[in-house]
């Protein structure tokens, strides 16, 4: 254990002494800061090293001296930003020395000068963030004026000029987006100047208001959506009831909340005018396209489920024994041993739907494919010959019930609507919202 100790000892004894030599030769060529970090590295491994604690002070005064040379350098060349980066390079580097117990001095003056750098600083931000609004570069002016209240510890004051001038710079760039036709954009930017304070003023708030309502008011596409349909293949899986619940459940729900930018058109009036042109005729685009106007629409979403896969998954089968009773009225009914199978797995389905927008003439302004699909667990028996005669608990008999499996497949059949519906409507708001700039 003694041995143990000591070759630890050693280690880290030999770990301190690399660093100590690296910060000798950073020092030699110069590099005084990274020398101060090697030395402090060093120290703090081993507080006994005499020479790593007086080369730690000497490199910090020289580090200490050449950065503020550089400082004033930079400020003479007009970057008052990079000059005041030396200062906060500074400042860690003394906290660095502090934190292994020792403490390099900066000349007389350096706290007043350093916070007279810093809002410096902080107004050559804010000026080059109003050049960059001046040119319309927005983005450039919003993260110059957030970076005036974050970077050199600015005064209350300063964070608050800041905020106003990215508050601003955000509601011009908004209006700029809306006159010039990009009105989800604009809705966009606005939004963002609520976020800069934590509590935006009220005529911020008002501000923005406006800019969205007007973005939304020239931008707004409404949609209009007819039934569903269903291919004939579909419904020899999923029977007729299926797109008839879909529909209805598209209508209740996923309909009714549109995101901004998309409003839906009655539903009842929708079909109410389309029954009227149908009238047994096979809903077409054409048609469609022709009840828009009456019913204030710009564009109708058409969707047909297109496919439908069901497929039995992780099959499990298990023989059980038990007995049958043979013979028919009038003879000898003796029992005599039979088997049957208990079938387990997991009953999966997977839908595509097409979803079709179409304009006022009936054409095809674009389409998309919408896929659902889930899966629930199954359990079935099955015997080769009339299961009525086997001798059986109620548990086991409820196997061979065909309402048990219908409640399996309702159950799957359910989830695959509703994650068929939530597919149909995100892709048809987001198709809708593709649309406008």
């Amino acid at each position: 254990m003694l041995l143990v100790a000591l070759g630890l000892g050693a280690a880290a004894c030999a770990s301190a002494g690399d660093r100590l030599n690296e910060g000798i030769e950073l020092q030699a060529r110069g590099r005084y800061m990274e020398a101060v970090y090697r030395y402090a590295d060093a120290v703090e491994k081993d507080g006994s090293l005499v020479e790593a604690r007086h080369r730690l002070r000497t490199a910090g005064d020289s580090a200490l001296l050449f950065a503020l040379d550089d400082a004033d350098a930079l400020l003479d060349m007009g970057d008052p930003v990079r000059a005041a980066g030396r200062y906060q390079e500074v400042d860690r580097m003394l906290g660095r020395v502090r934190s292994v117990g020792e403490r390099i001095d900066p000349p007389s003056g350096y706290a007043s000068d350093r916070r007279a750098l810093f809002d410096r600083a902080i107004e050559w931000q804010m000026d080059i963030g109003a050049e960059a609004l001046e040119d319309g570069r927005w983005e450039d002016a919003r993260n110059v004026f957030a970076a005036a209240r974050t970077d050199f510890e600015p005064s209350r004051s300063q964070v608050e000029a800041s905020m106003e001038a990215e508050t601003r710079a955000l509601l011009e760039w908004a209006e700029v987006e809306l006159e010039d036709g990009r009105p989800r954009t604009a809705y966009d930017v606005a939004q963002r100047a609520l976020a800069v304070r934590g509590s935006p003023a009220r005529d911020v708030v008002l501000s923005v208001r406006g800019i969205q309502d007007r973005a939304l008011e020239r931008g707004t596409i409404v949609v209009a959506v007819p039934p569903v349909t269903a291919r004939g293949g579909v419904r020899e899986h999923l029977g007729p009831e299926f797109e008839i619940h879909l529909d209805a459940d598209l209508a209740l729900d996923h309909w009714t909340r549109p995101p901004p930018f998309v409003r839906m058109a009655d539903h009842e009036a929708m079909r109410k005018e389309l029954r009227g042109l149908l009238r047994g005729v096979p809903q077409s685009p054409m048609l469609v396209g022709r009840v828009l106007q009456l019913v204030g629409a710009d564009l109708a979403a058409m969707v047909e489920i297109a496919q439908v896969e069901v497929v039995e998954e992780d099959l499990e089968r298990a023989a059980r024994q038990t007995t049958i009773v043979d013979g028919g009225r009038g003879e000898s009914r003796q029992p005599r041993p039979a088997a049957y199978e208990v079938v387990k797995g997991t009953l999966a389905y997977r839908a595509v739907a097409d979803v079709v927008l179409v304009d006022f003439d009936g054409r095809e302004v674009t389409r998309f494919r919408a896929e659902g699909g889930f899966s629930g667990p199954f359990e079935r028996a099955e015997f080769d010959g009339n299961h009525d005669r086997l001798q059986l608990t109620d548990a086991e008999r409820s196997l061979f019930d065909p309402r048990l499996r219908a409640e399996q497949t309702a159950a799957v059949e359910q989830g695959l609507m509703e994650e068929l519906a939530v597919a149909i409507a995100a892709g048809t708001y987001d198709t809708v919202l593709s649309r406008i700039p």
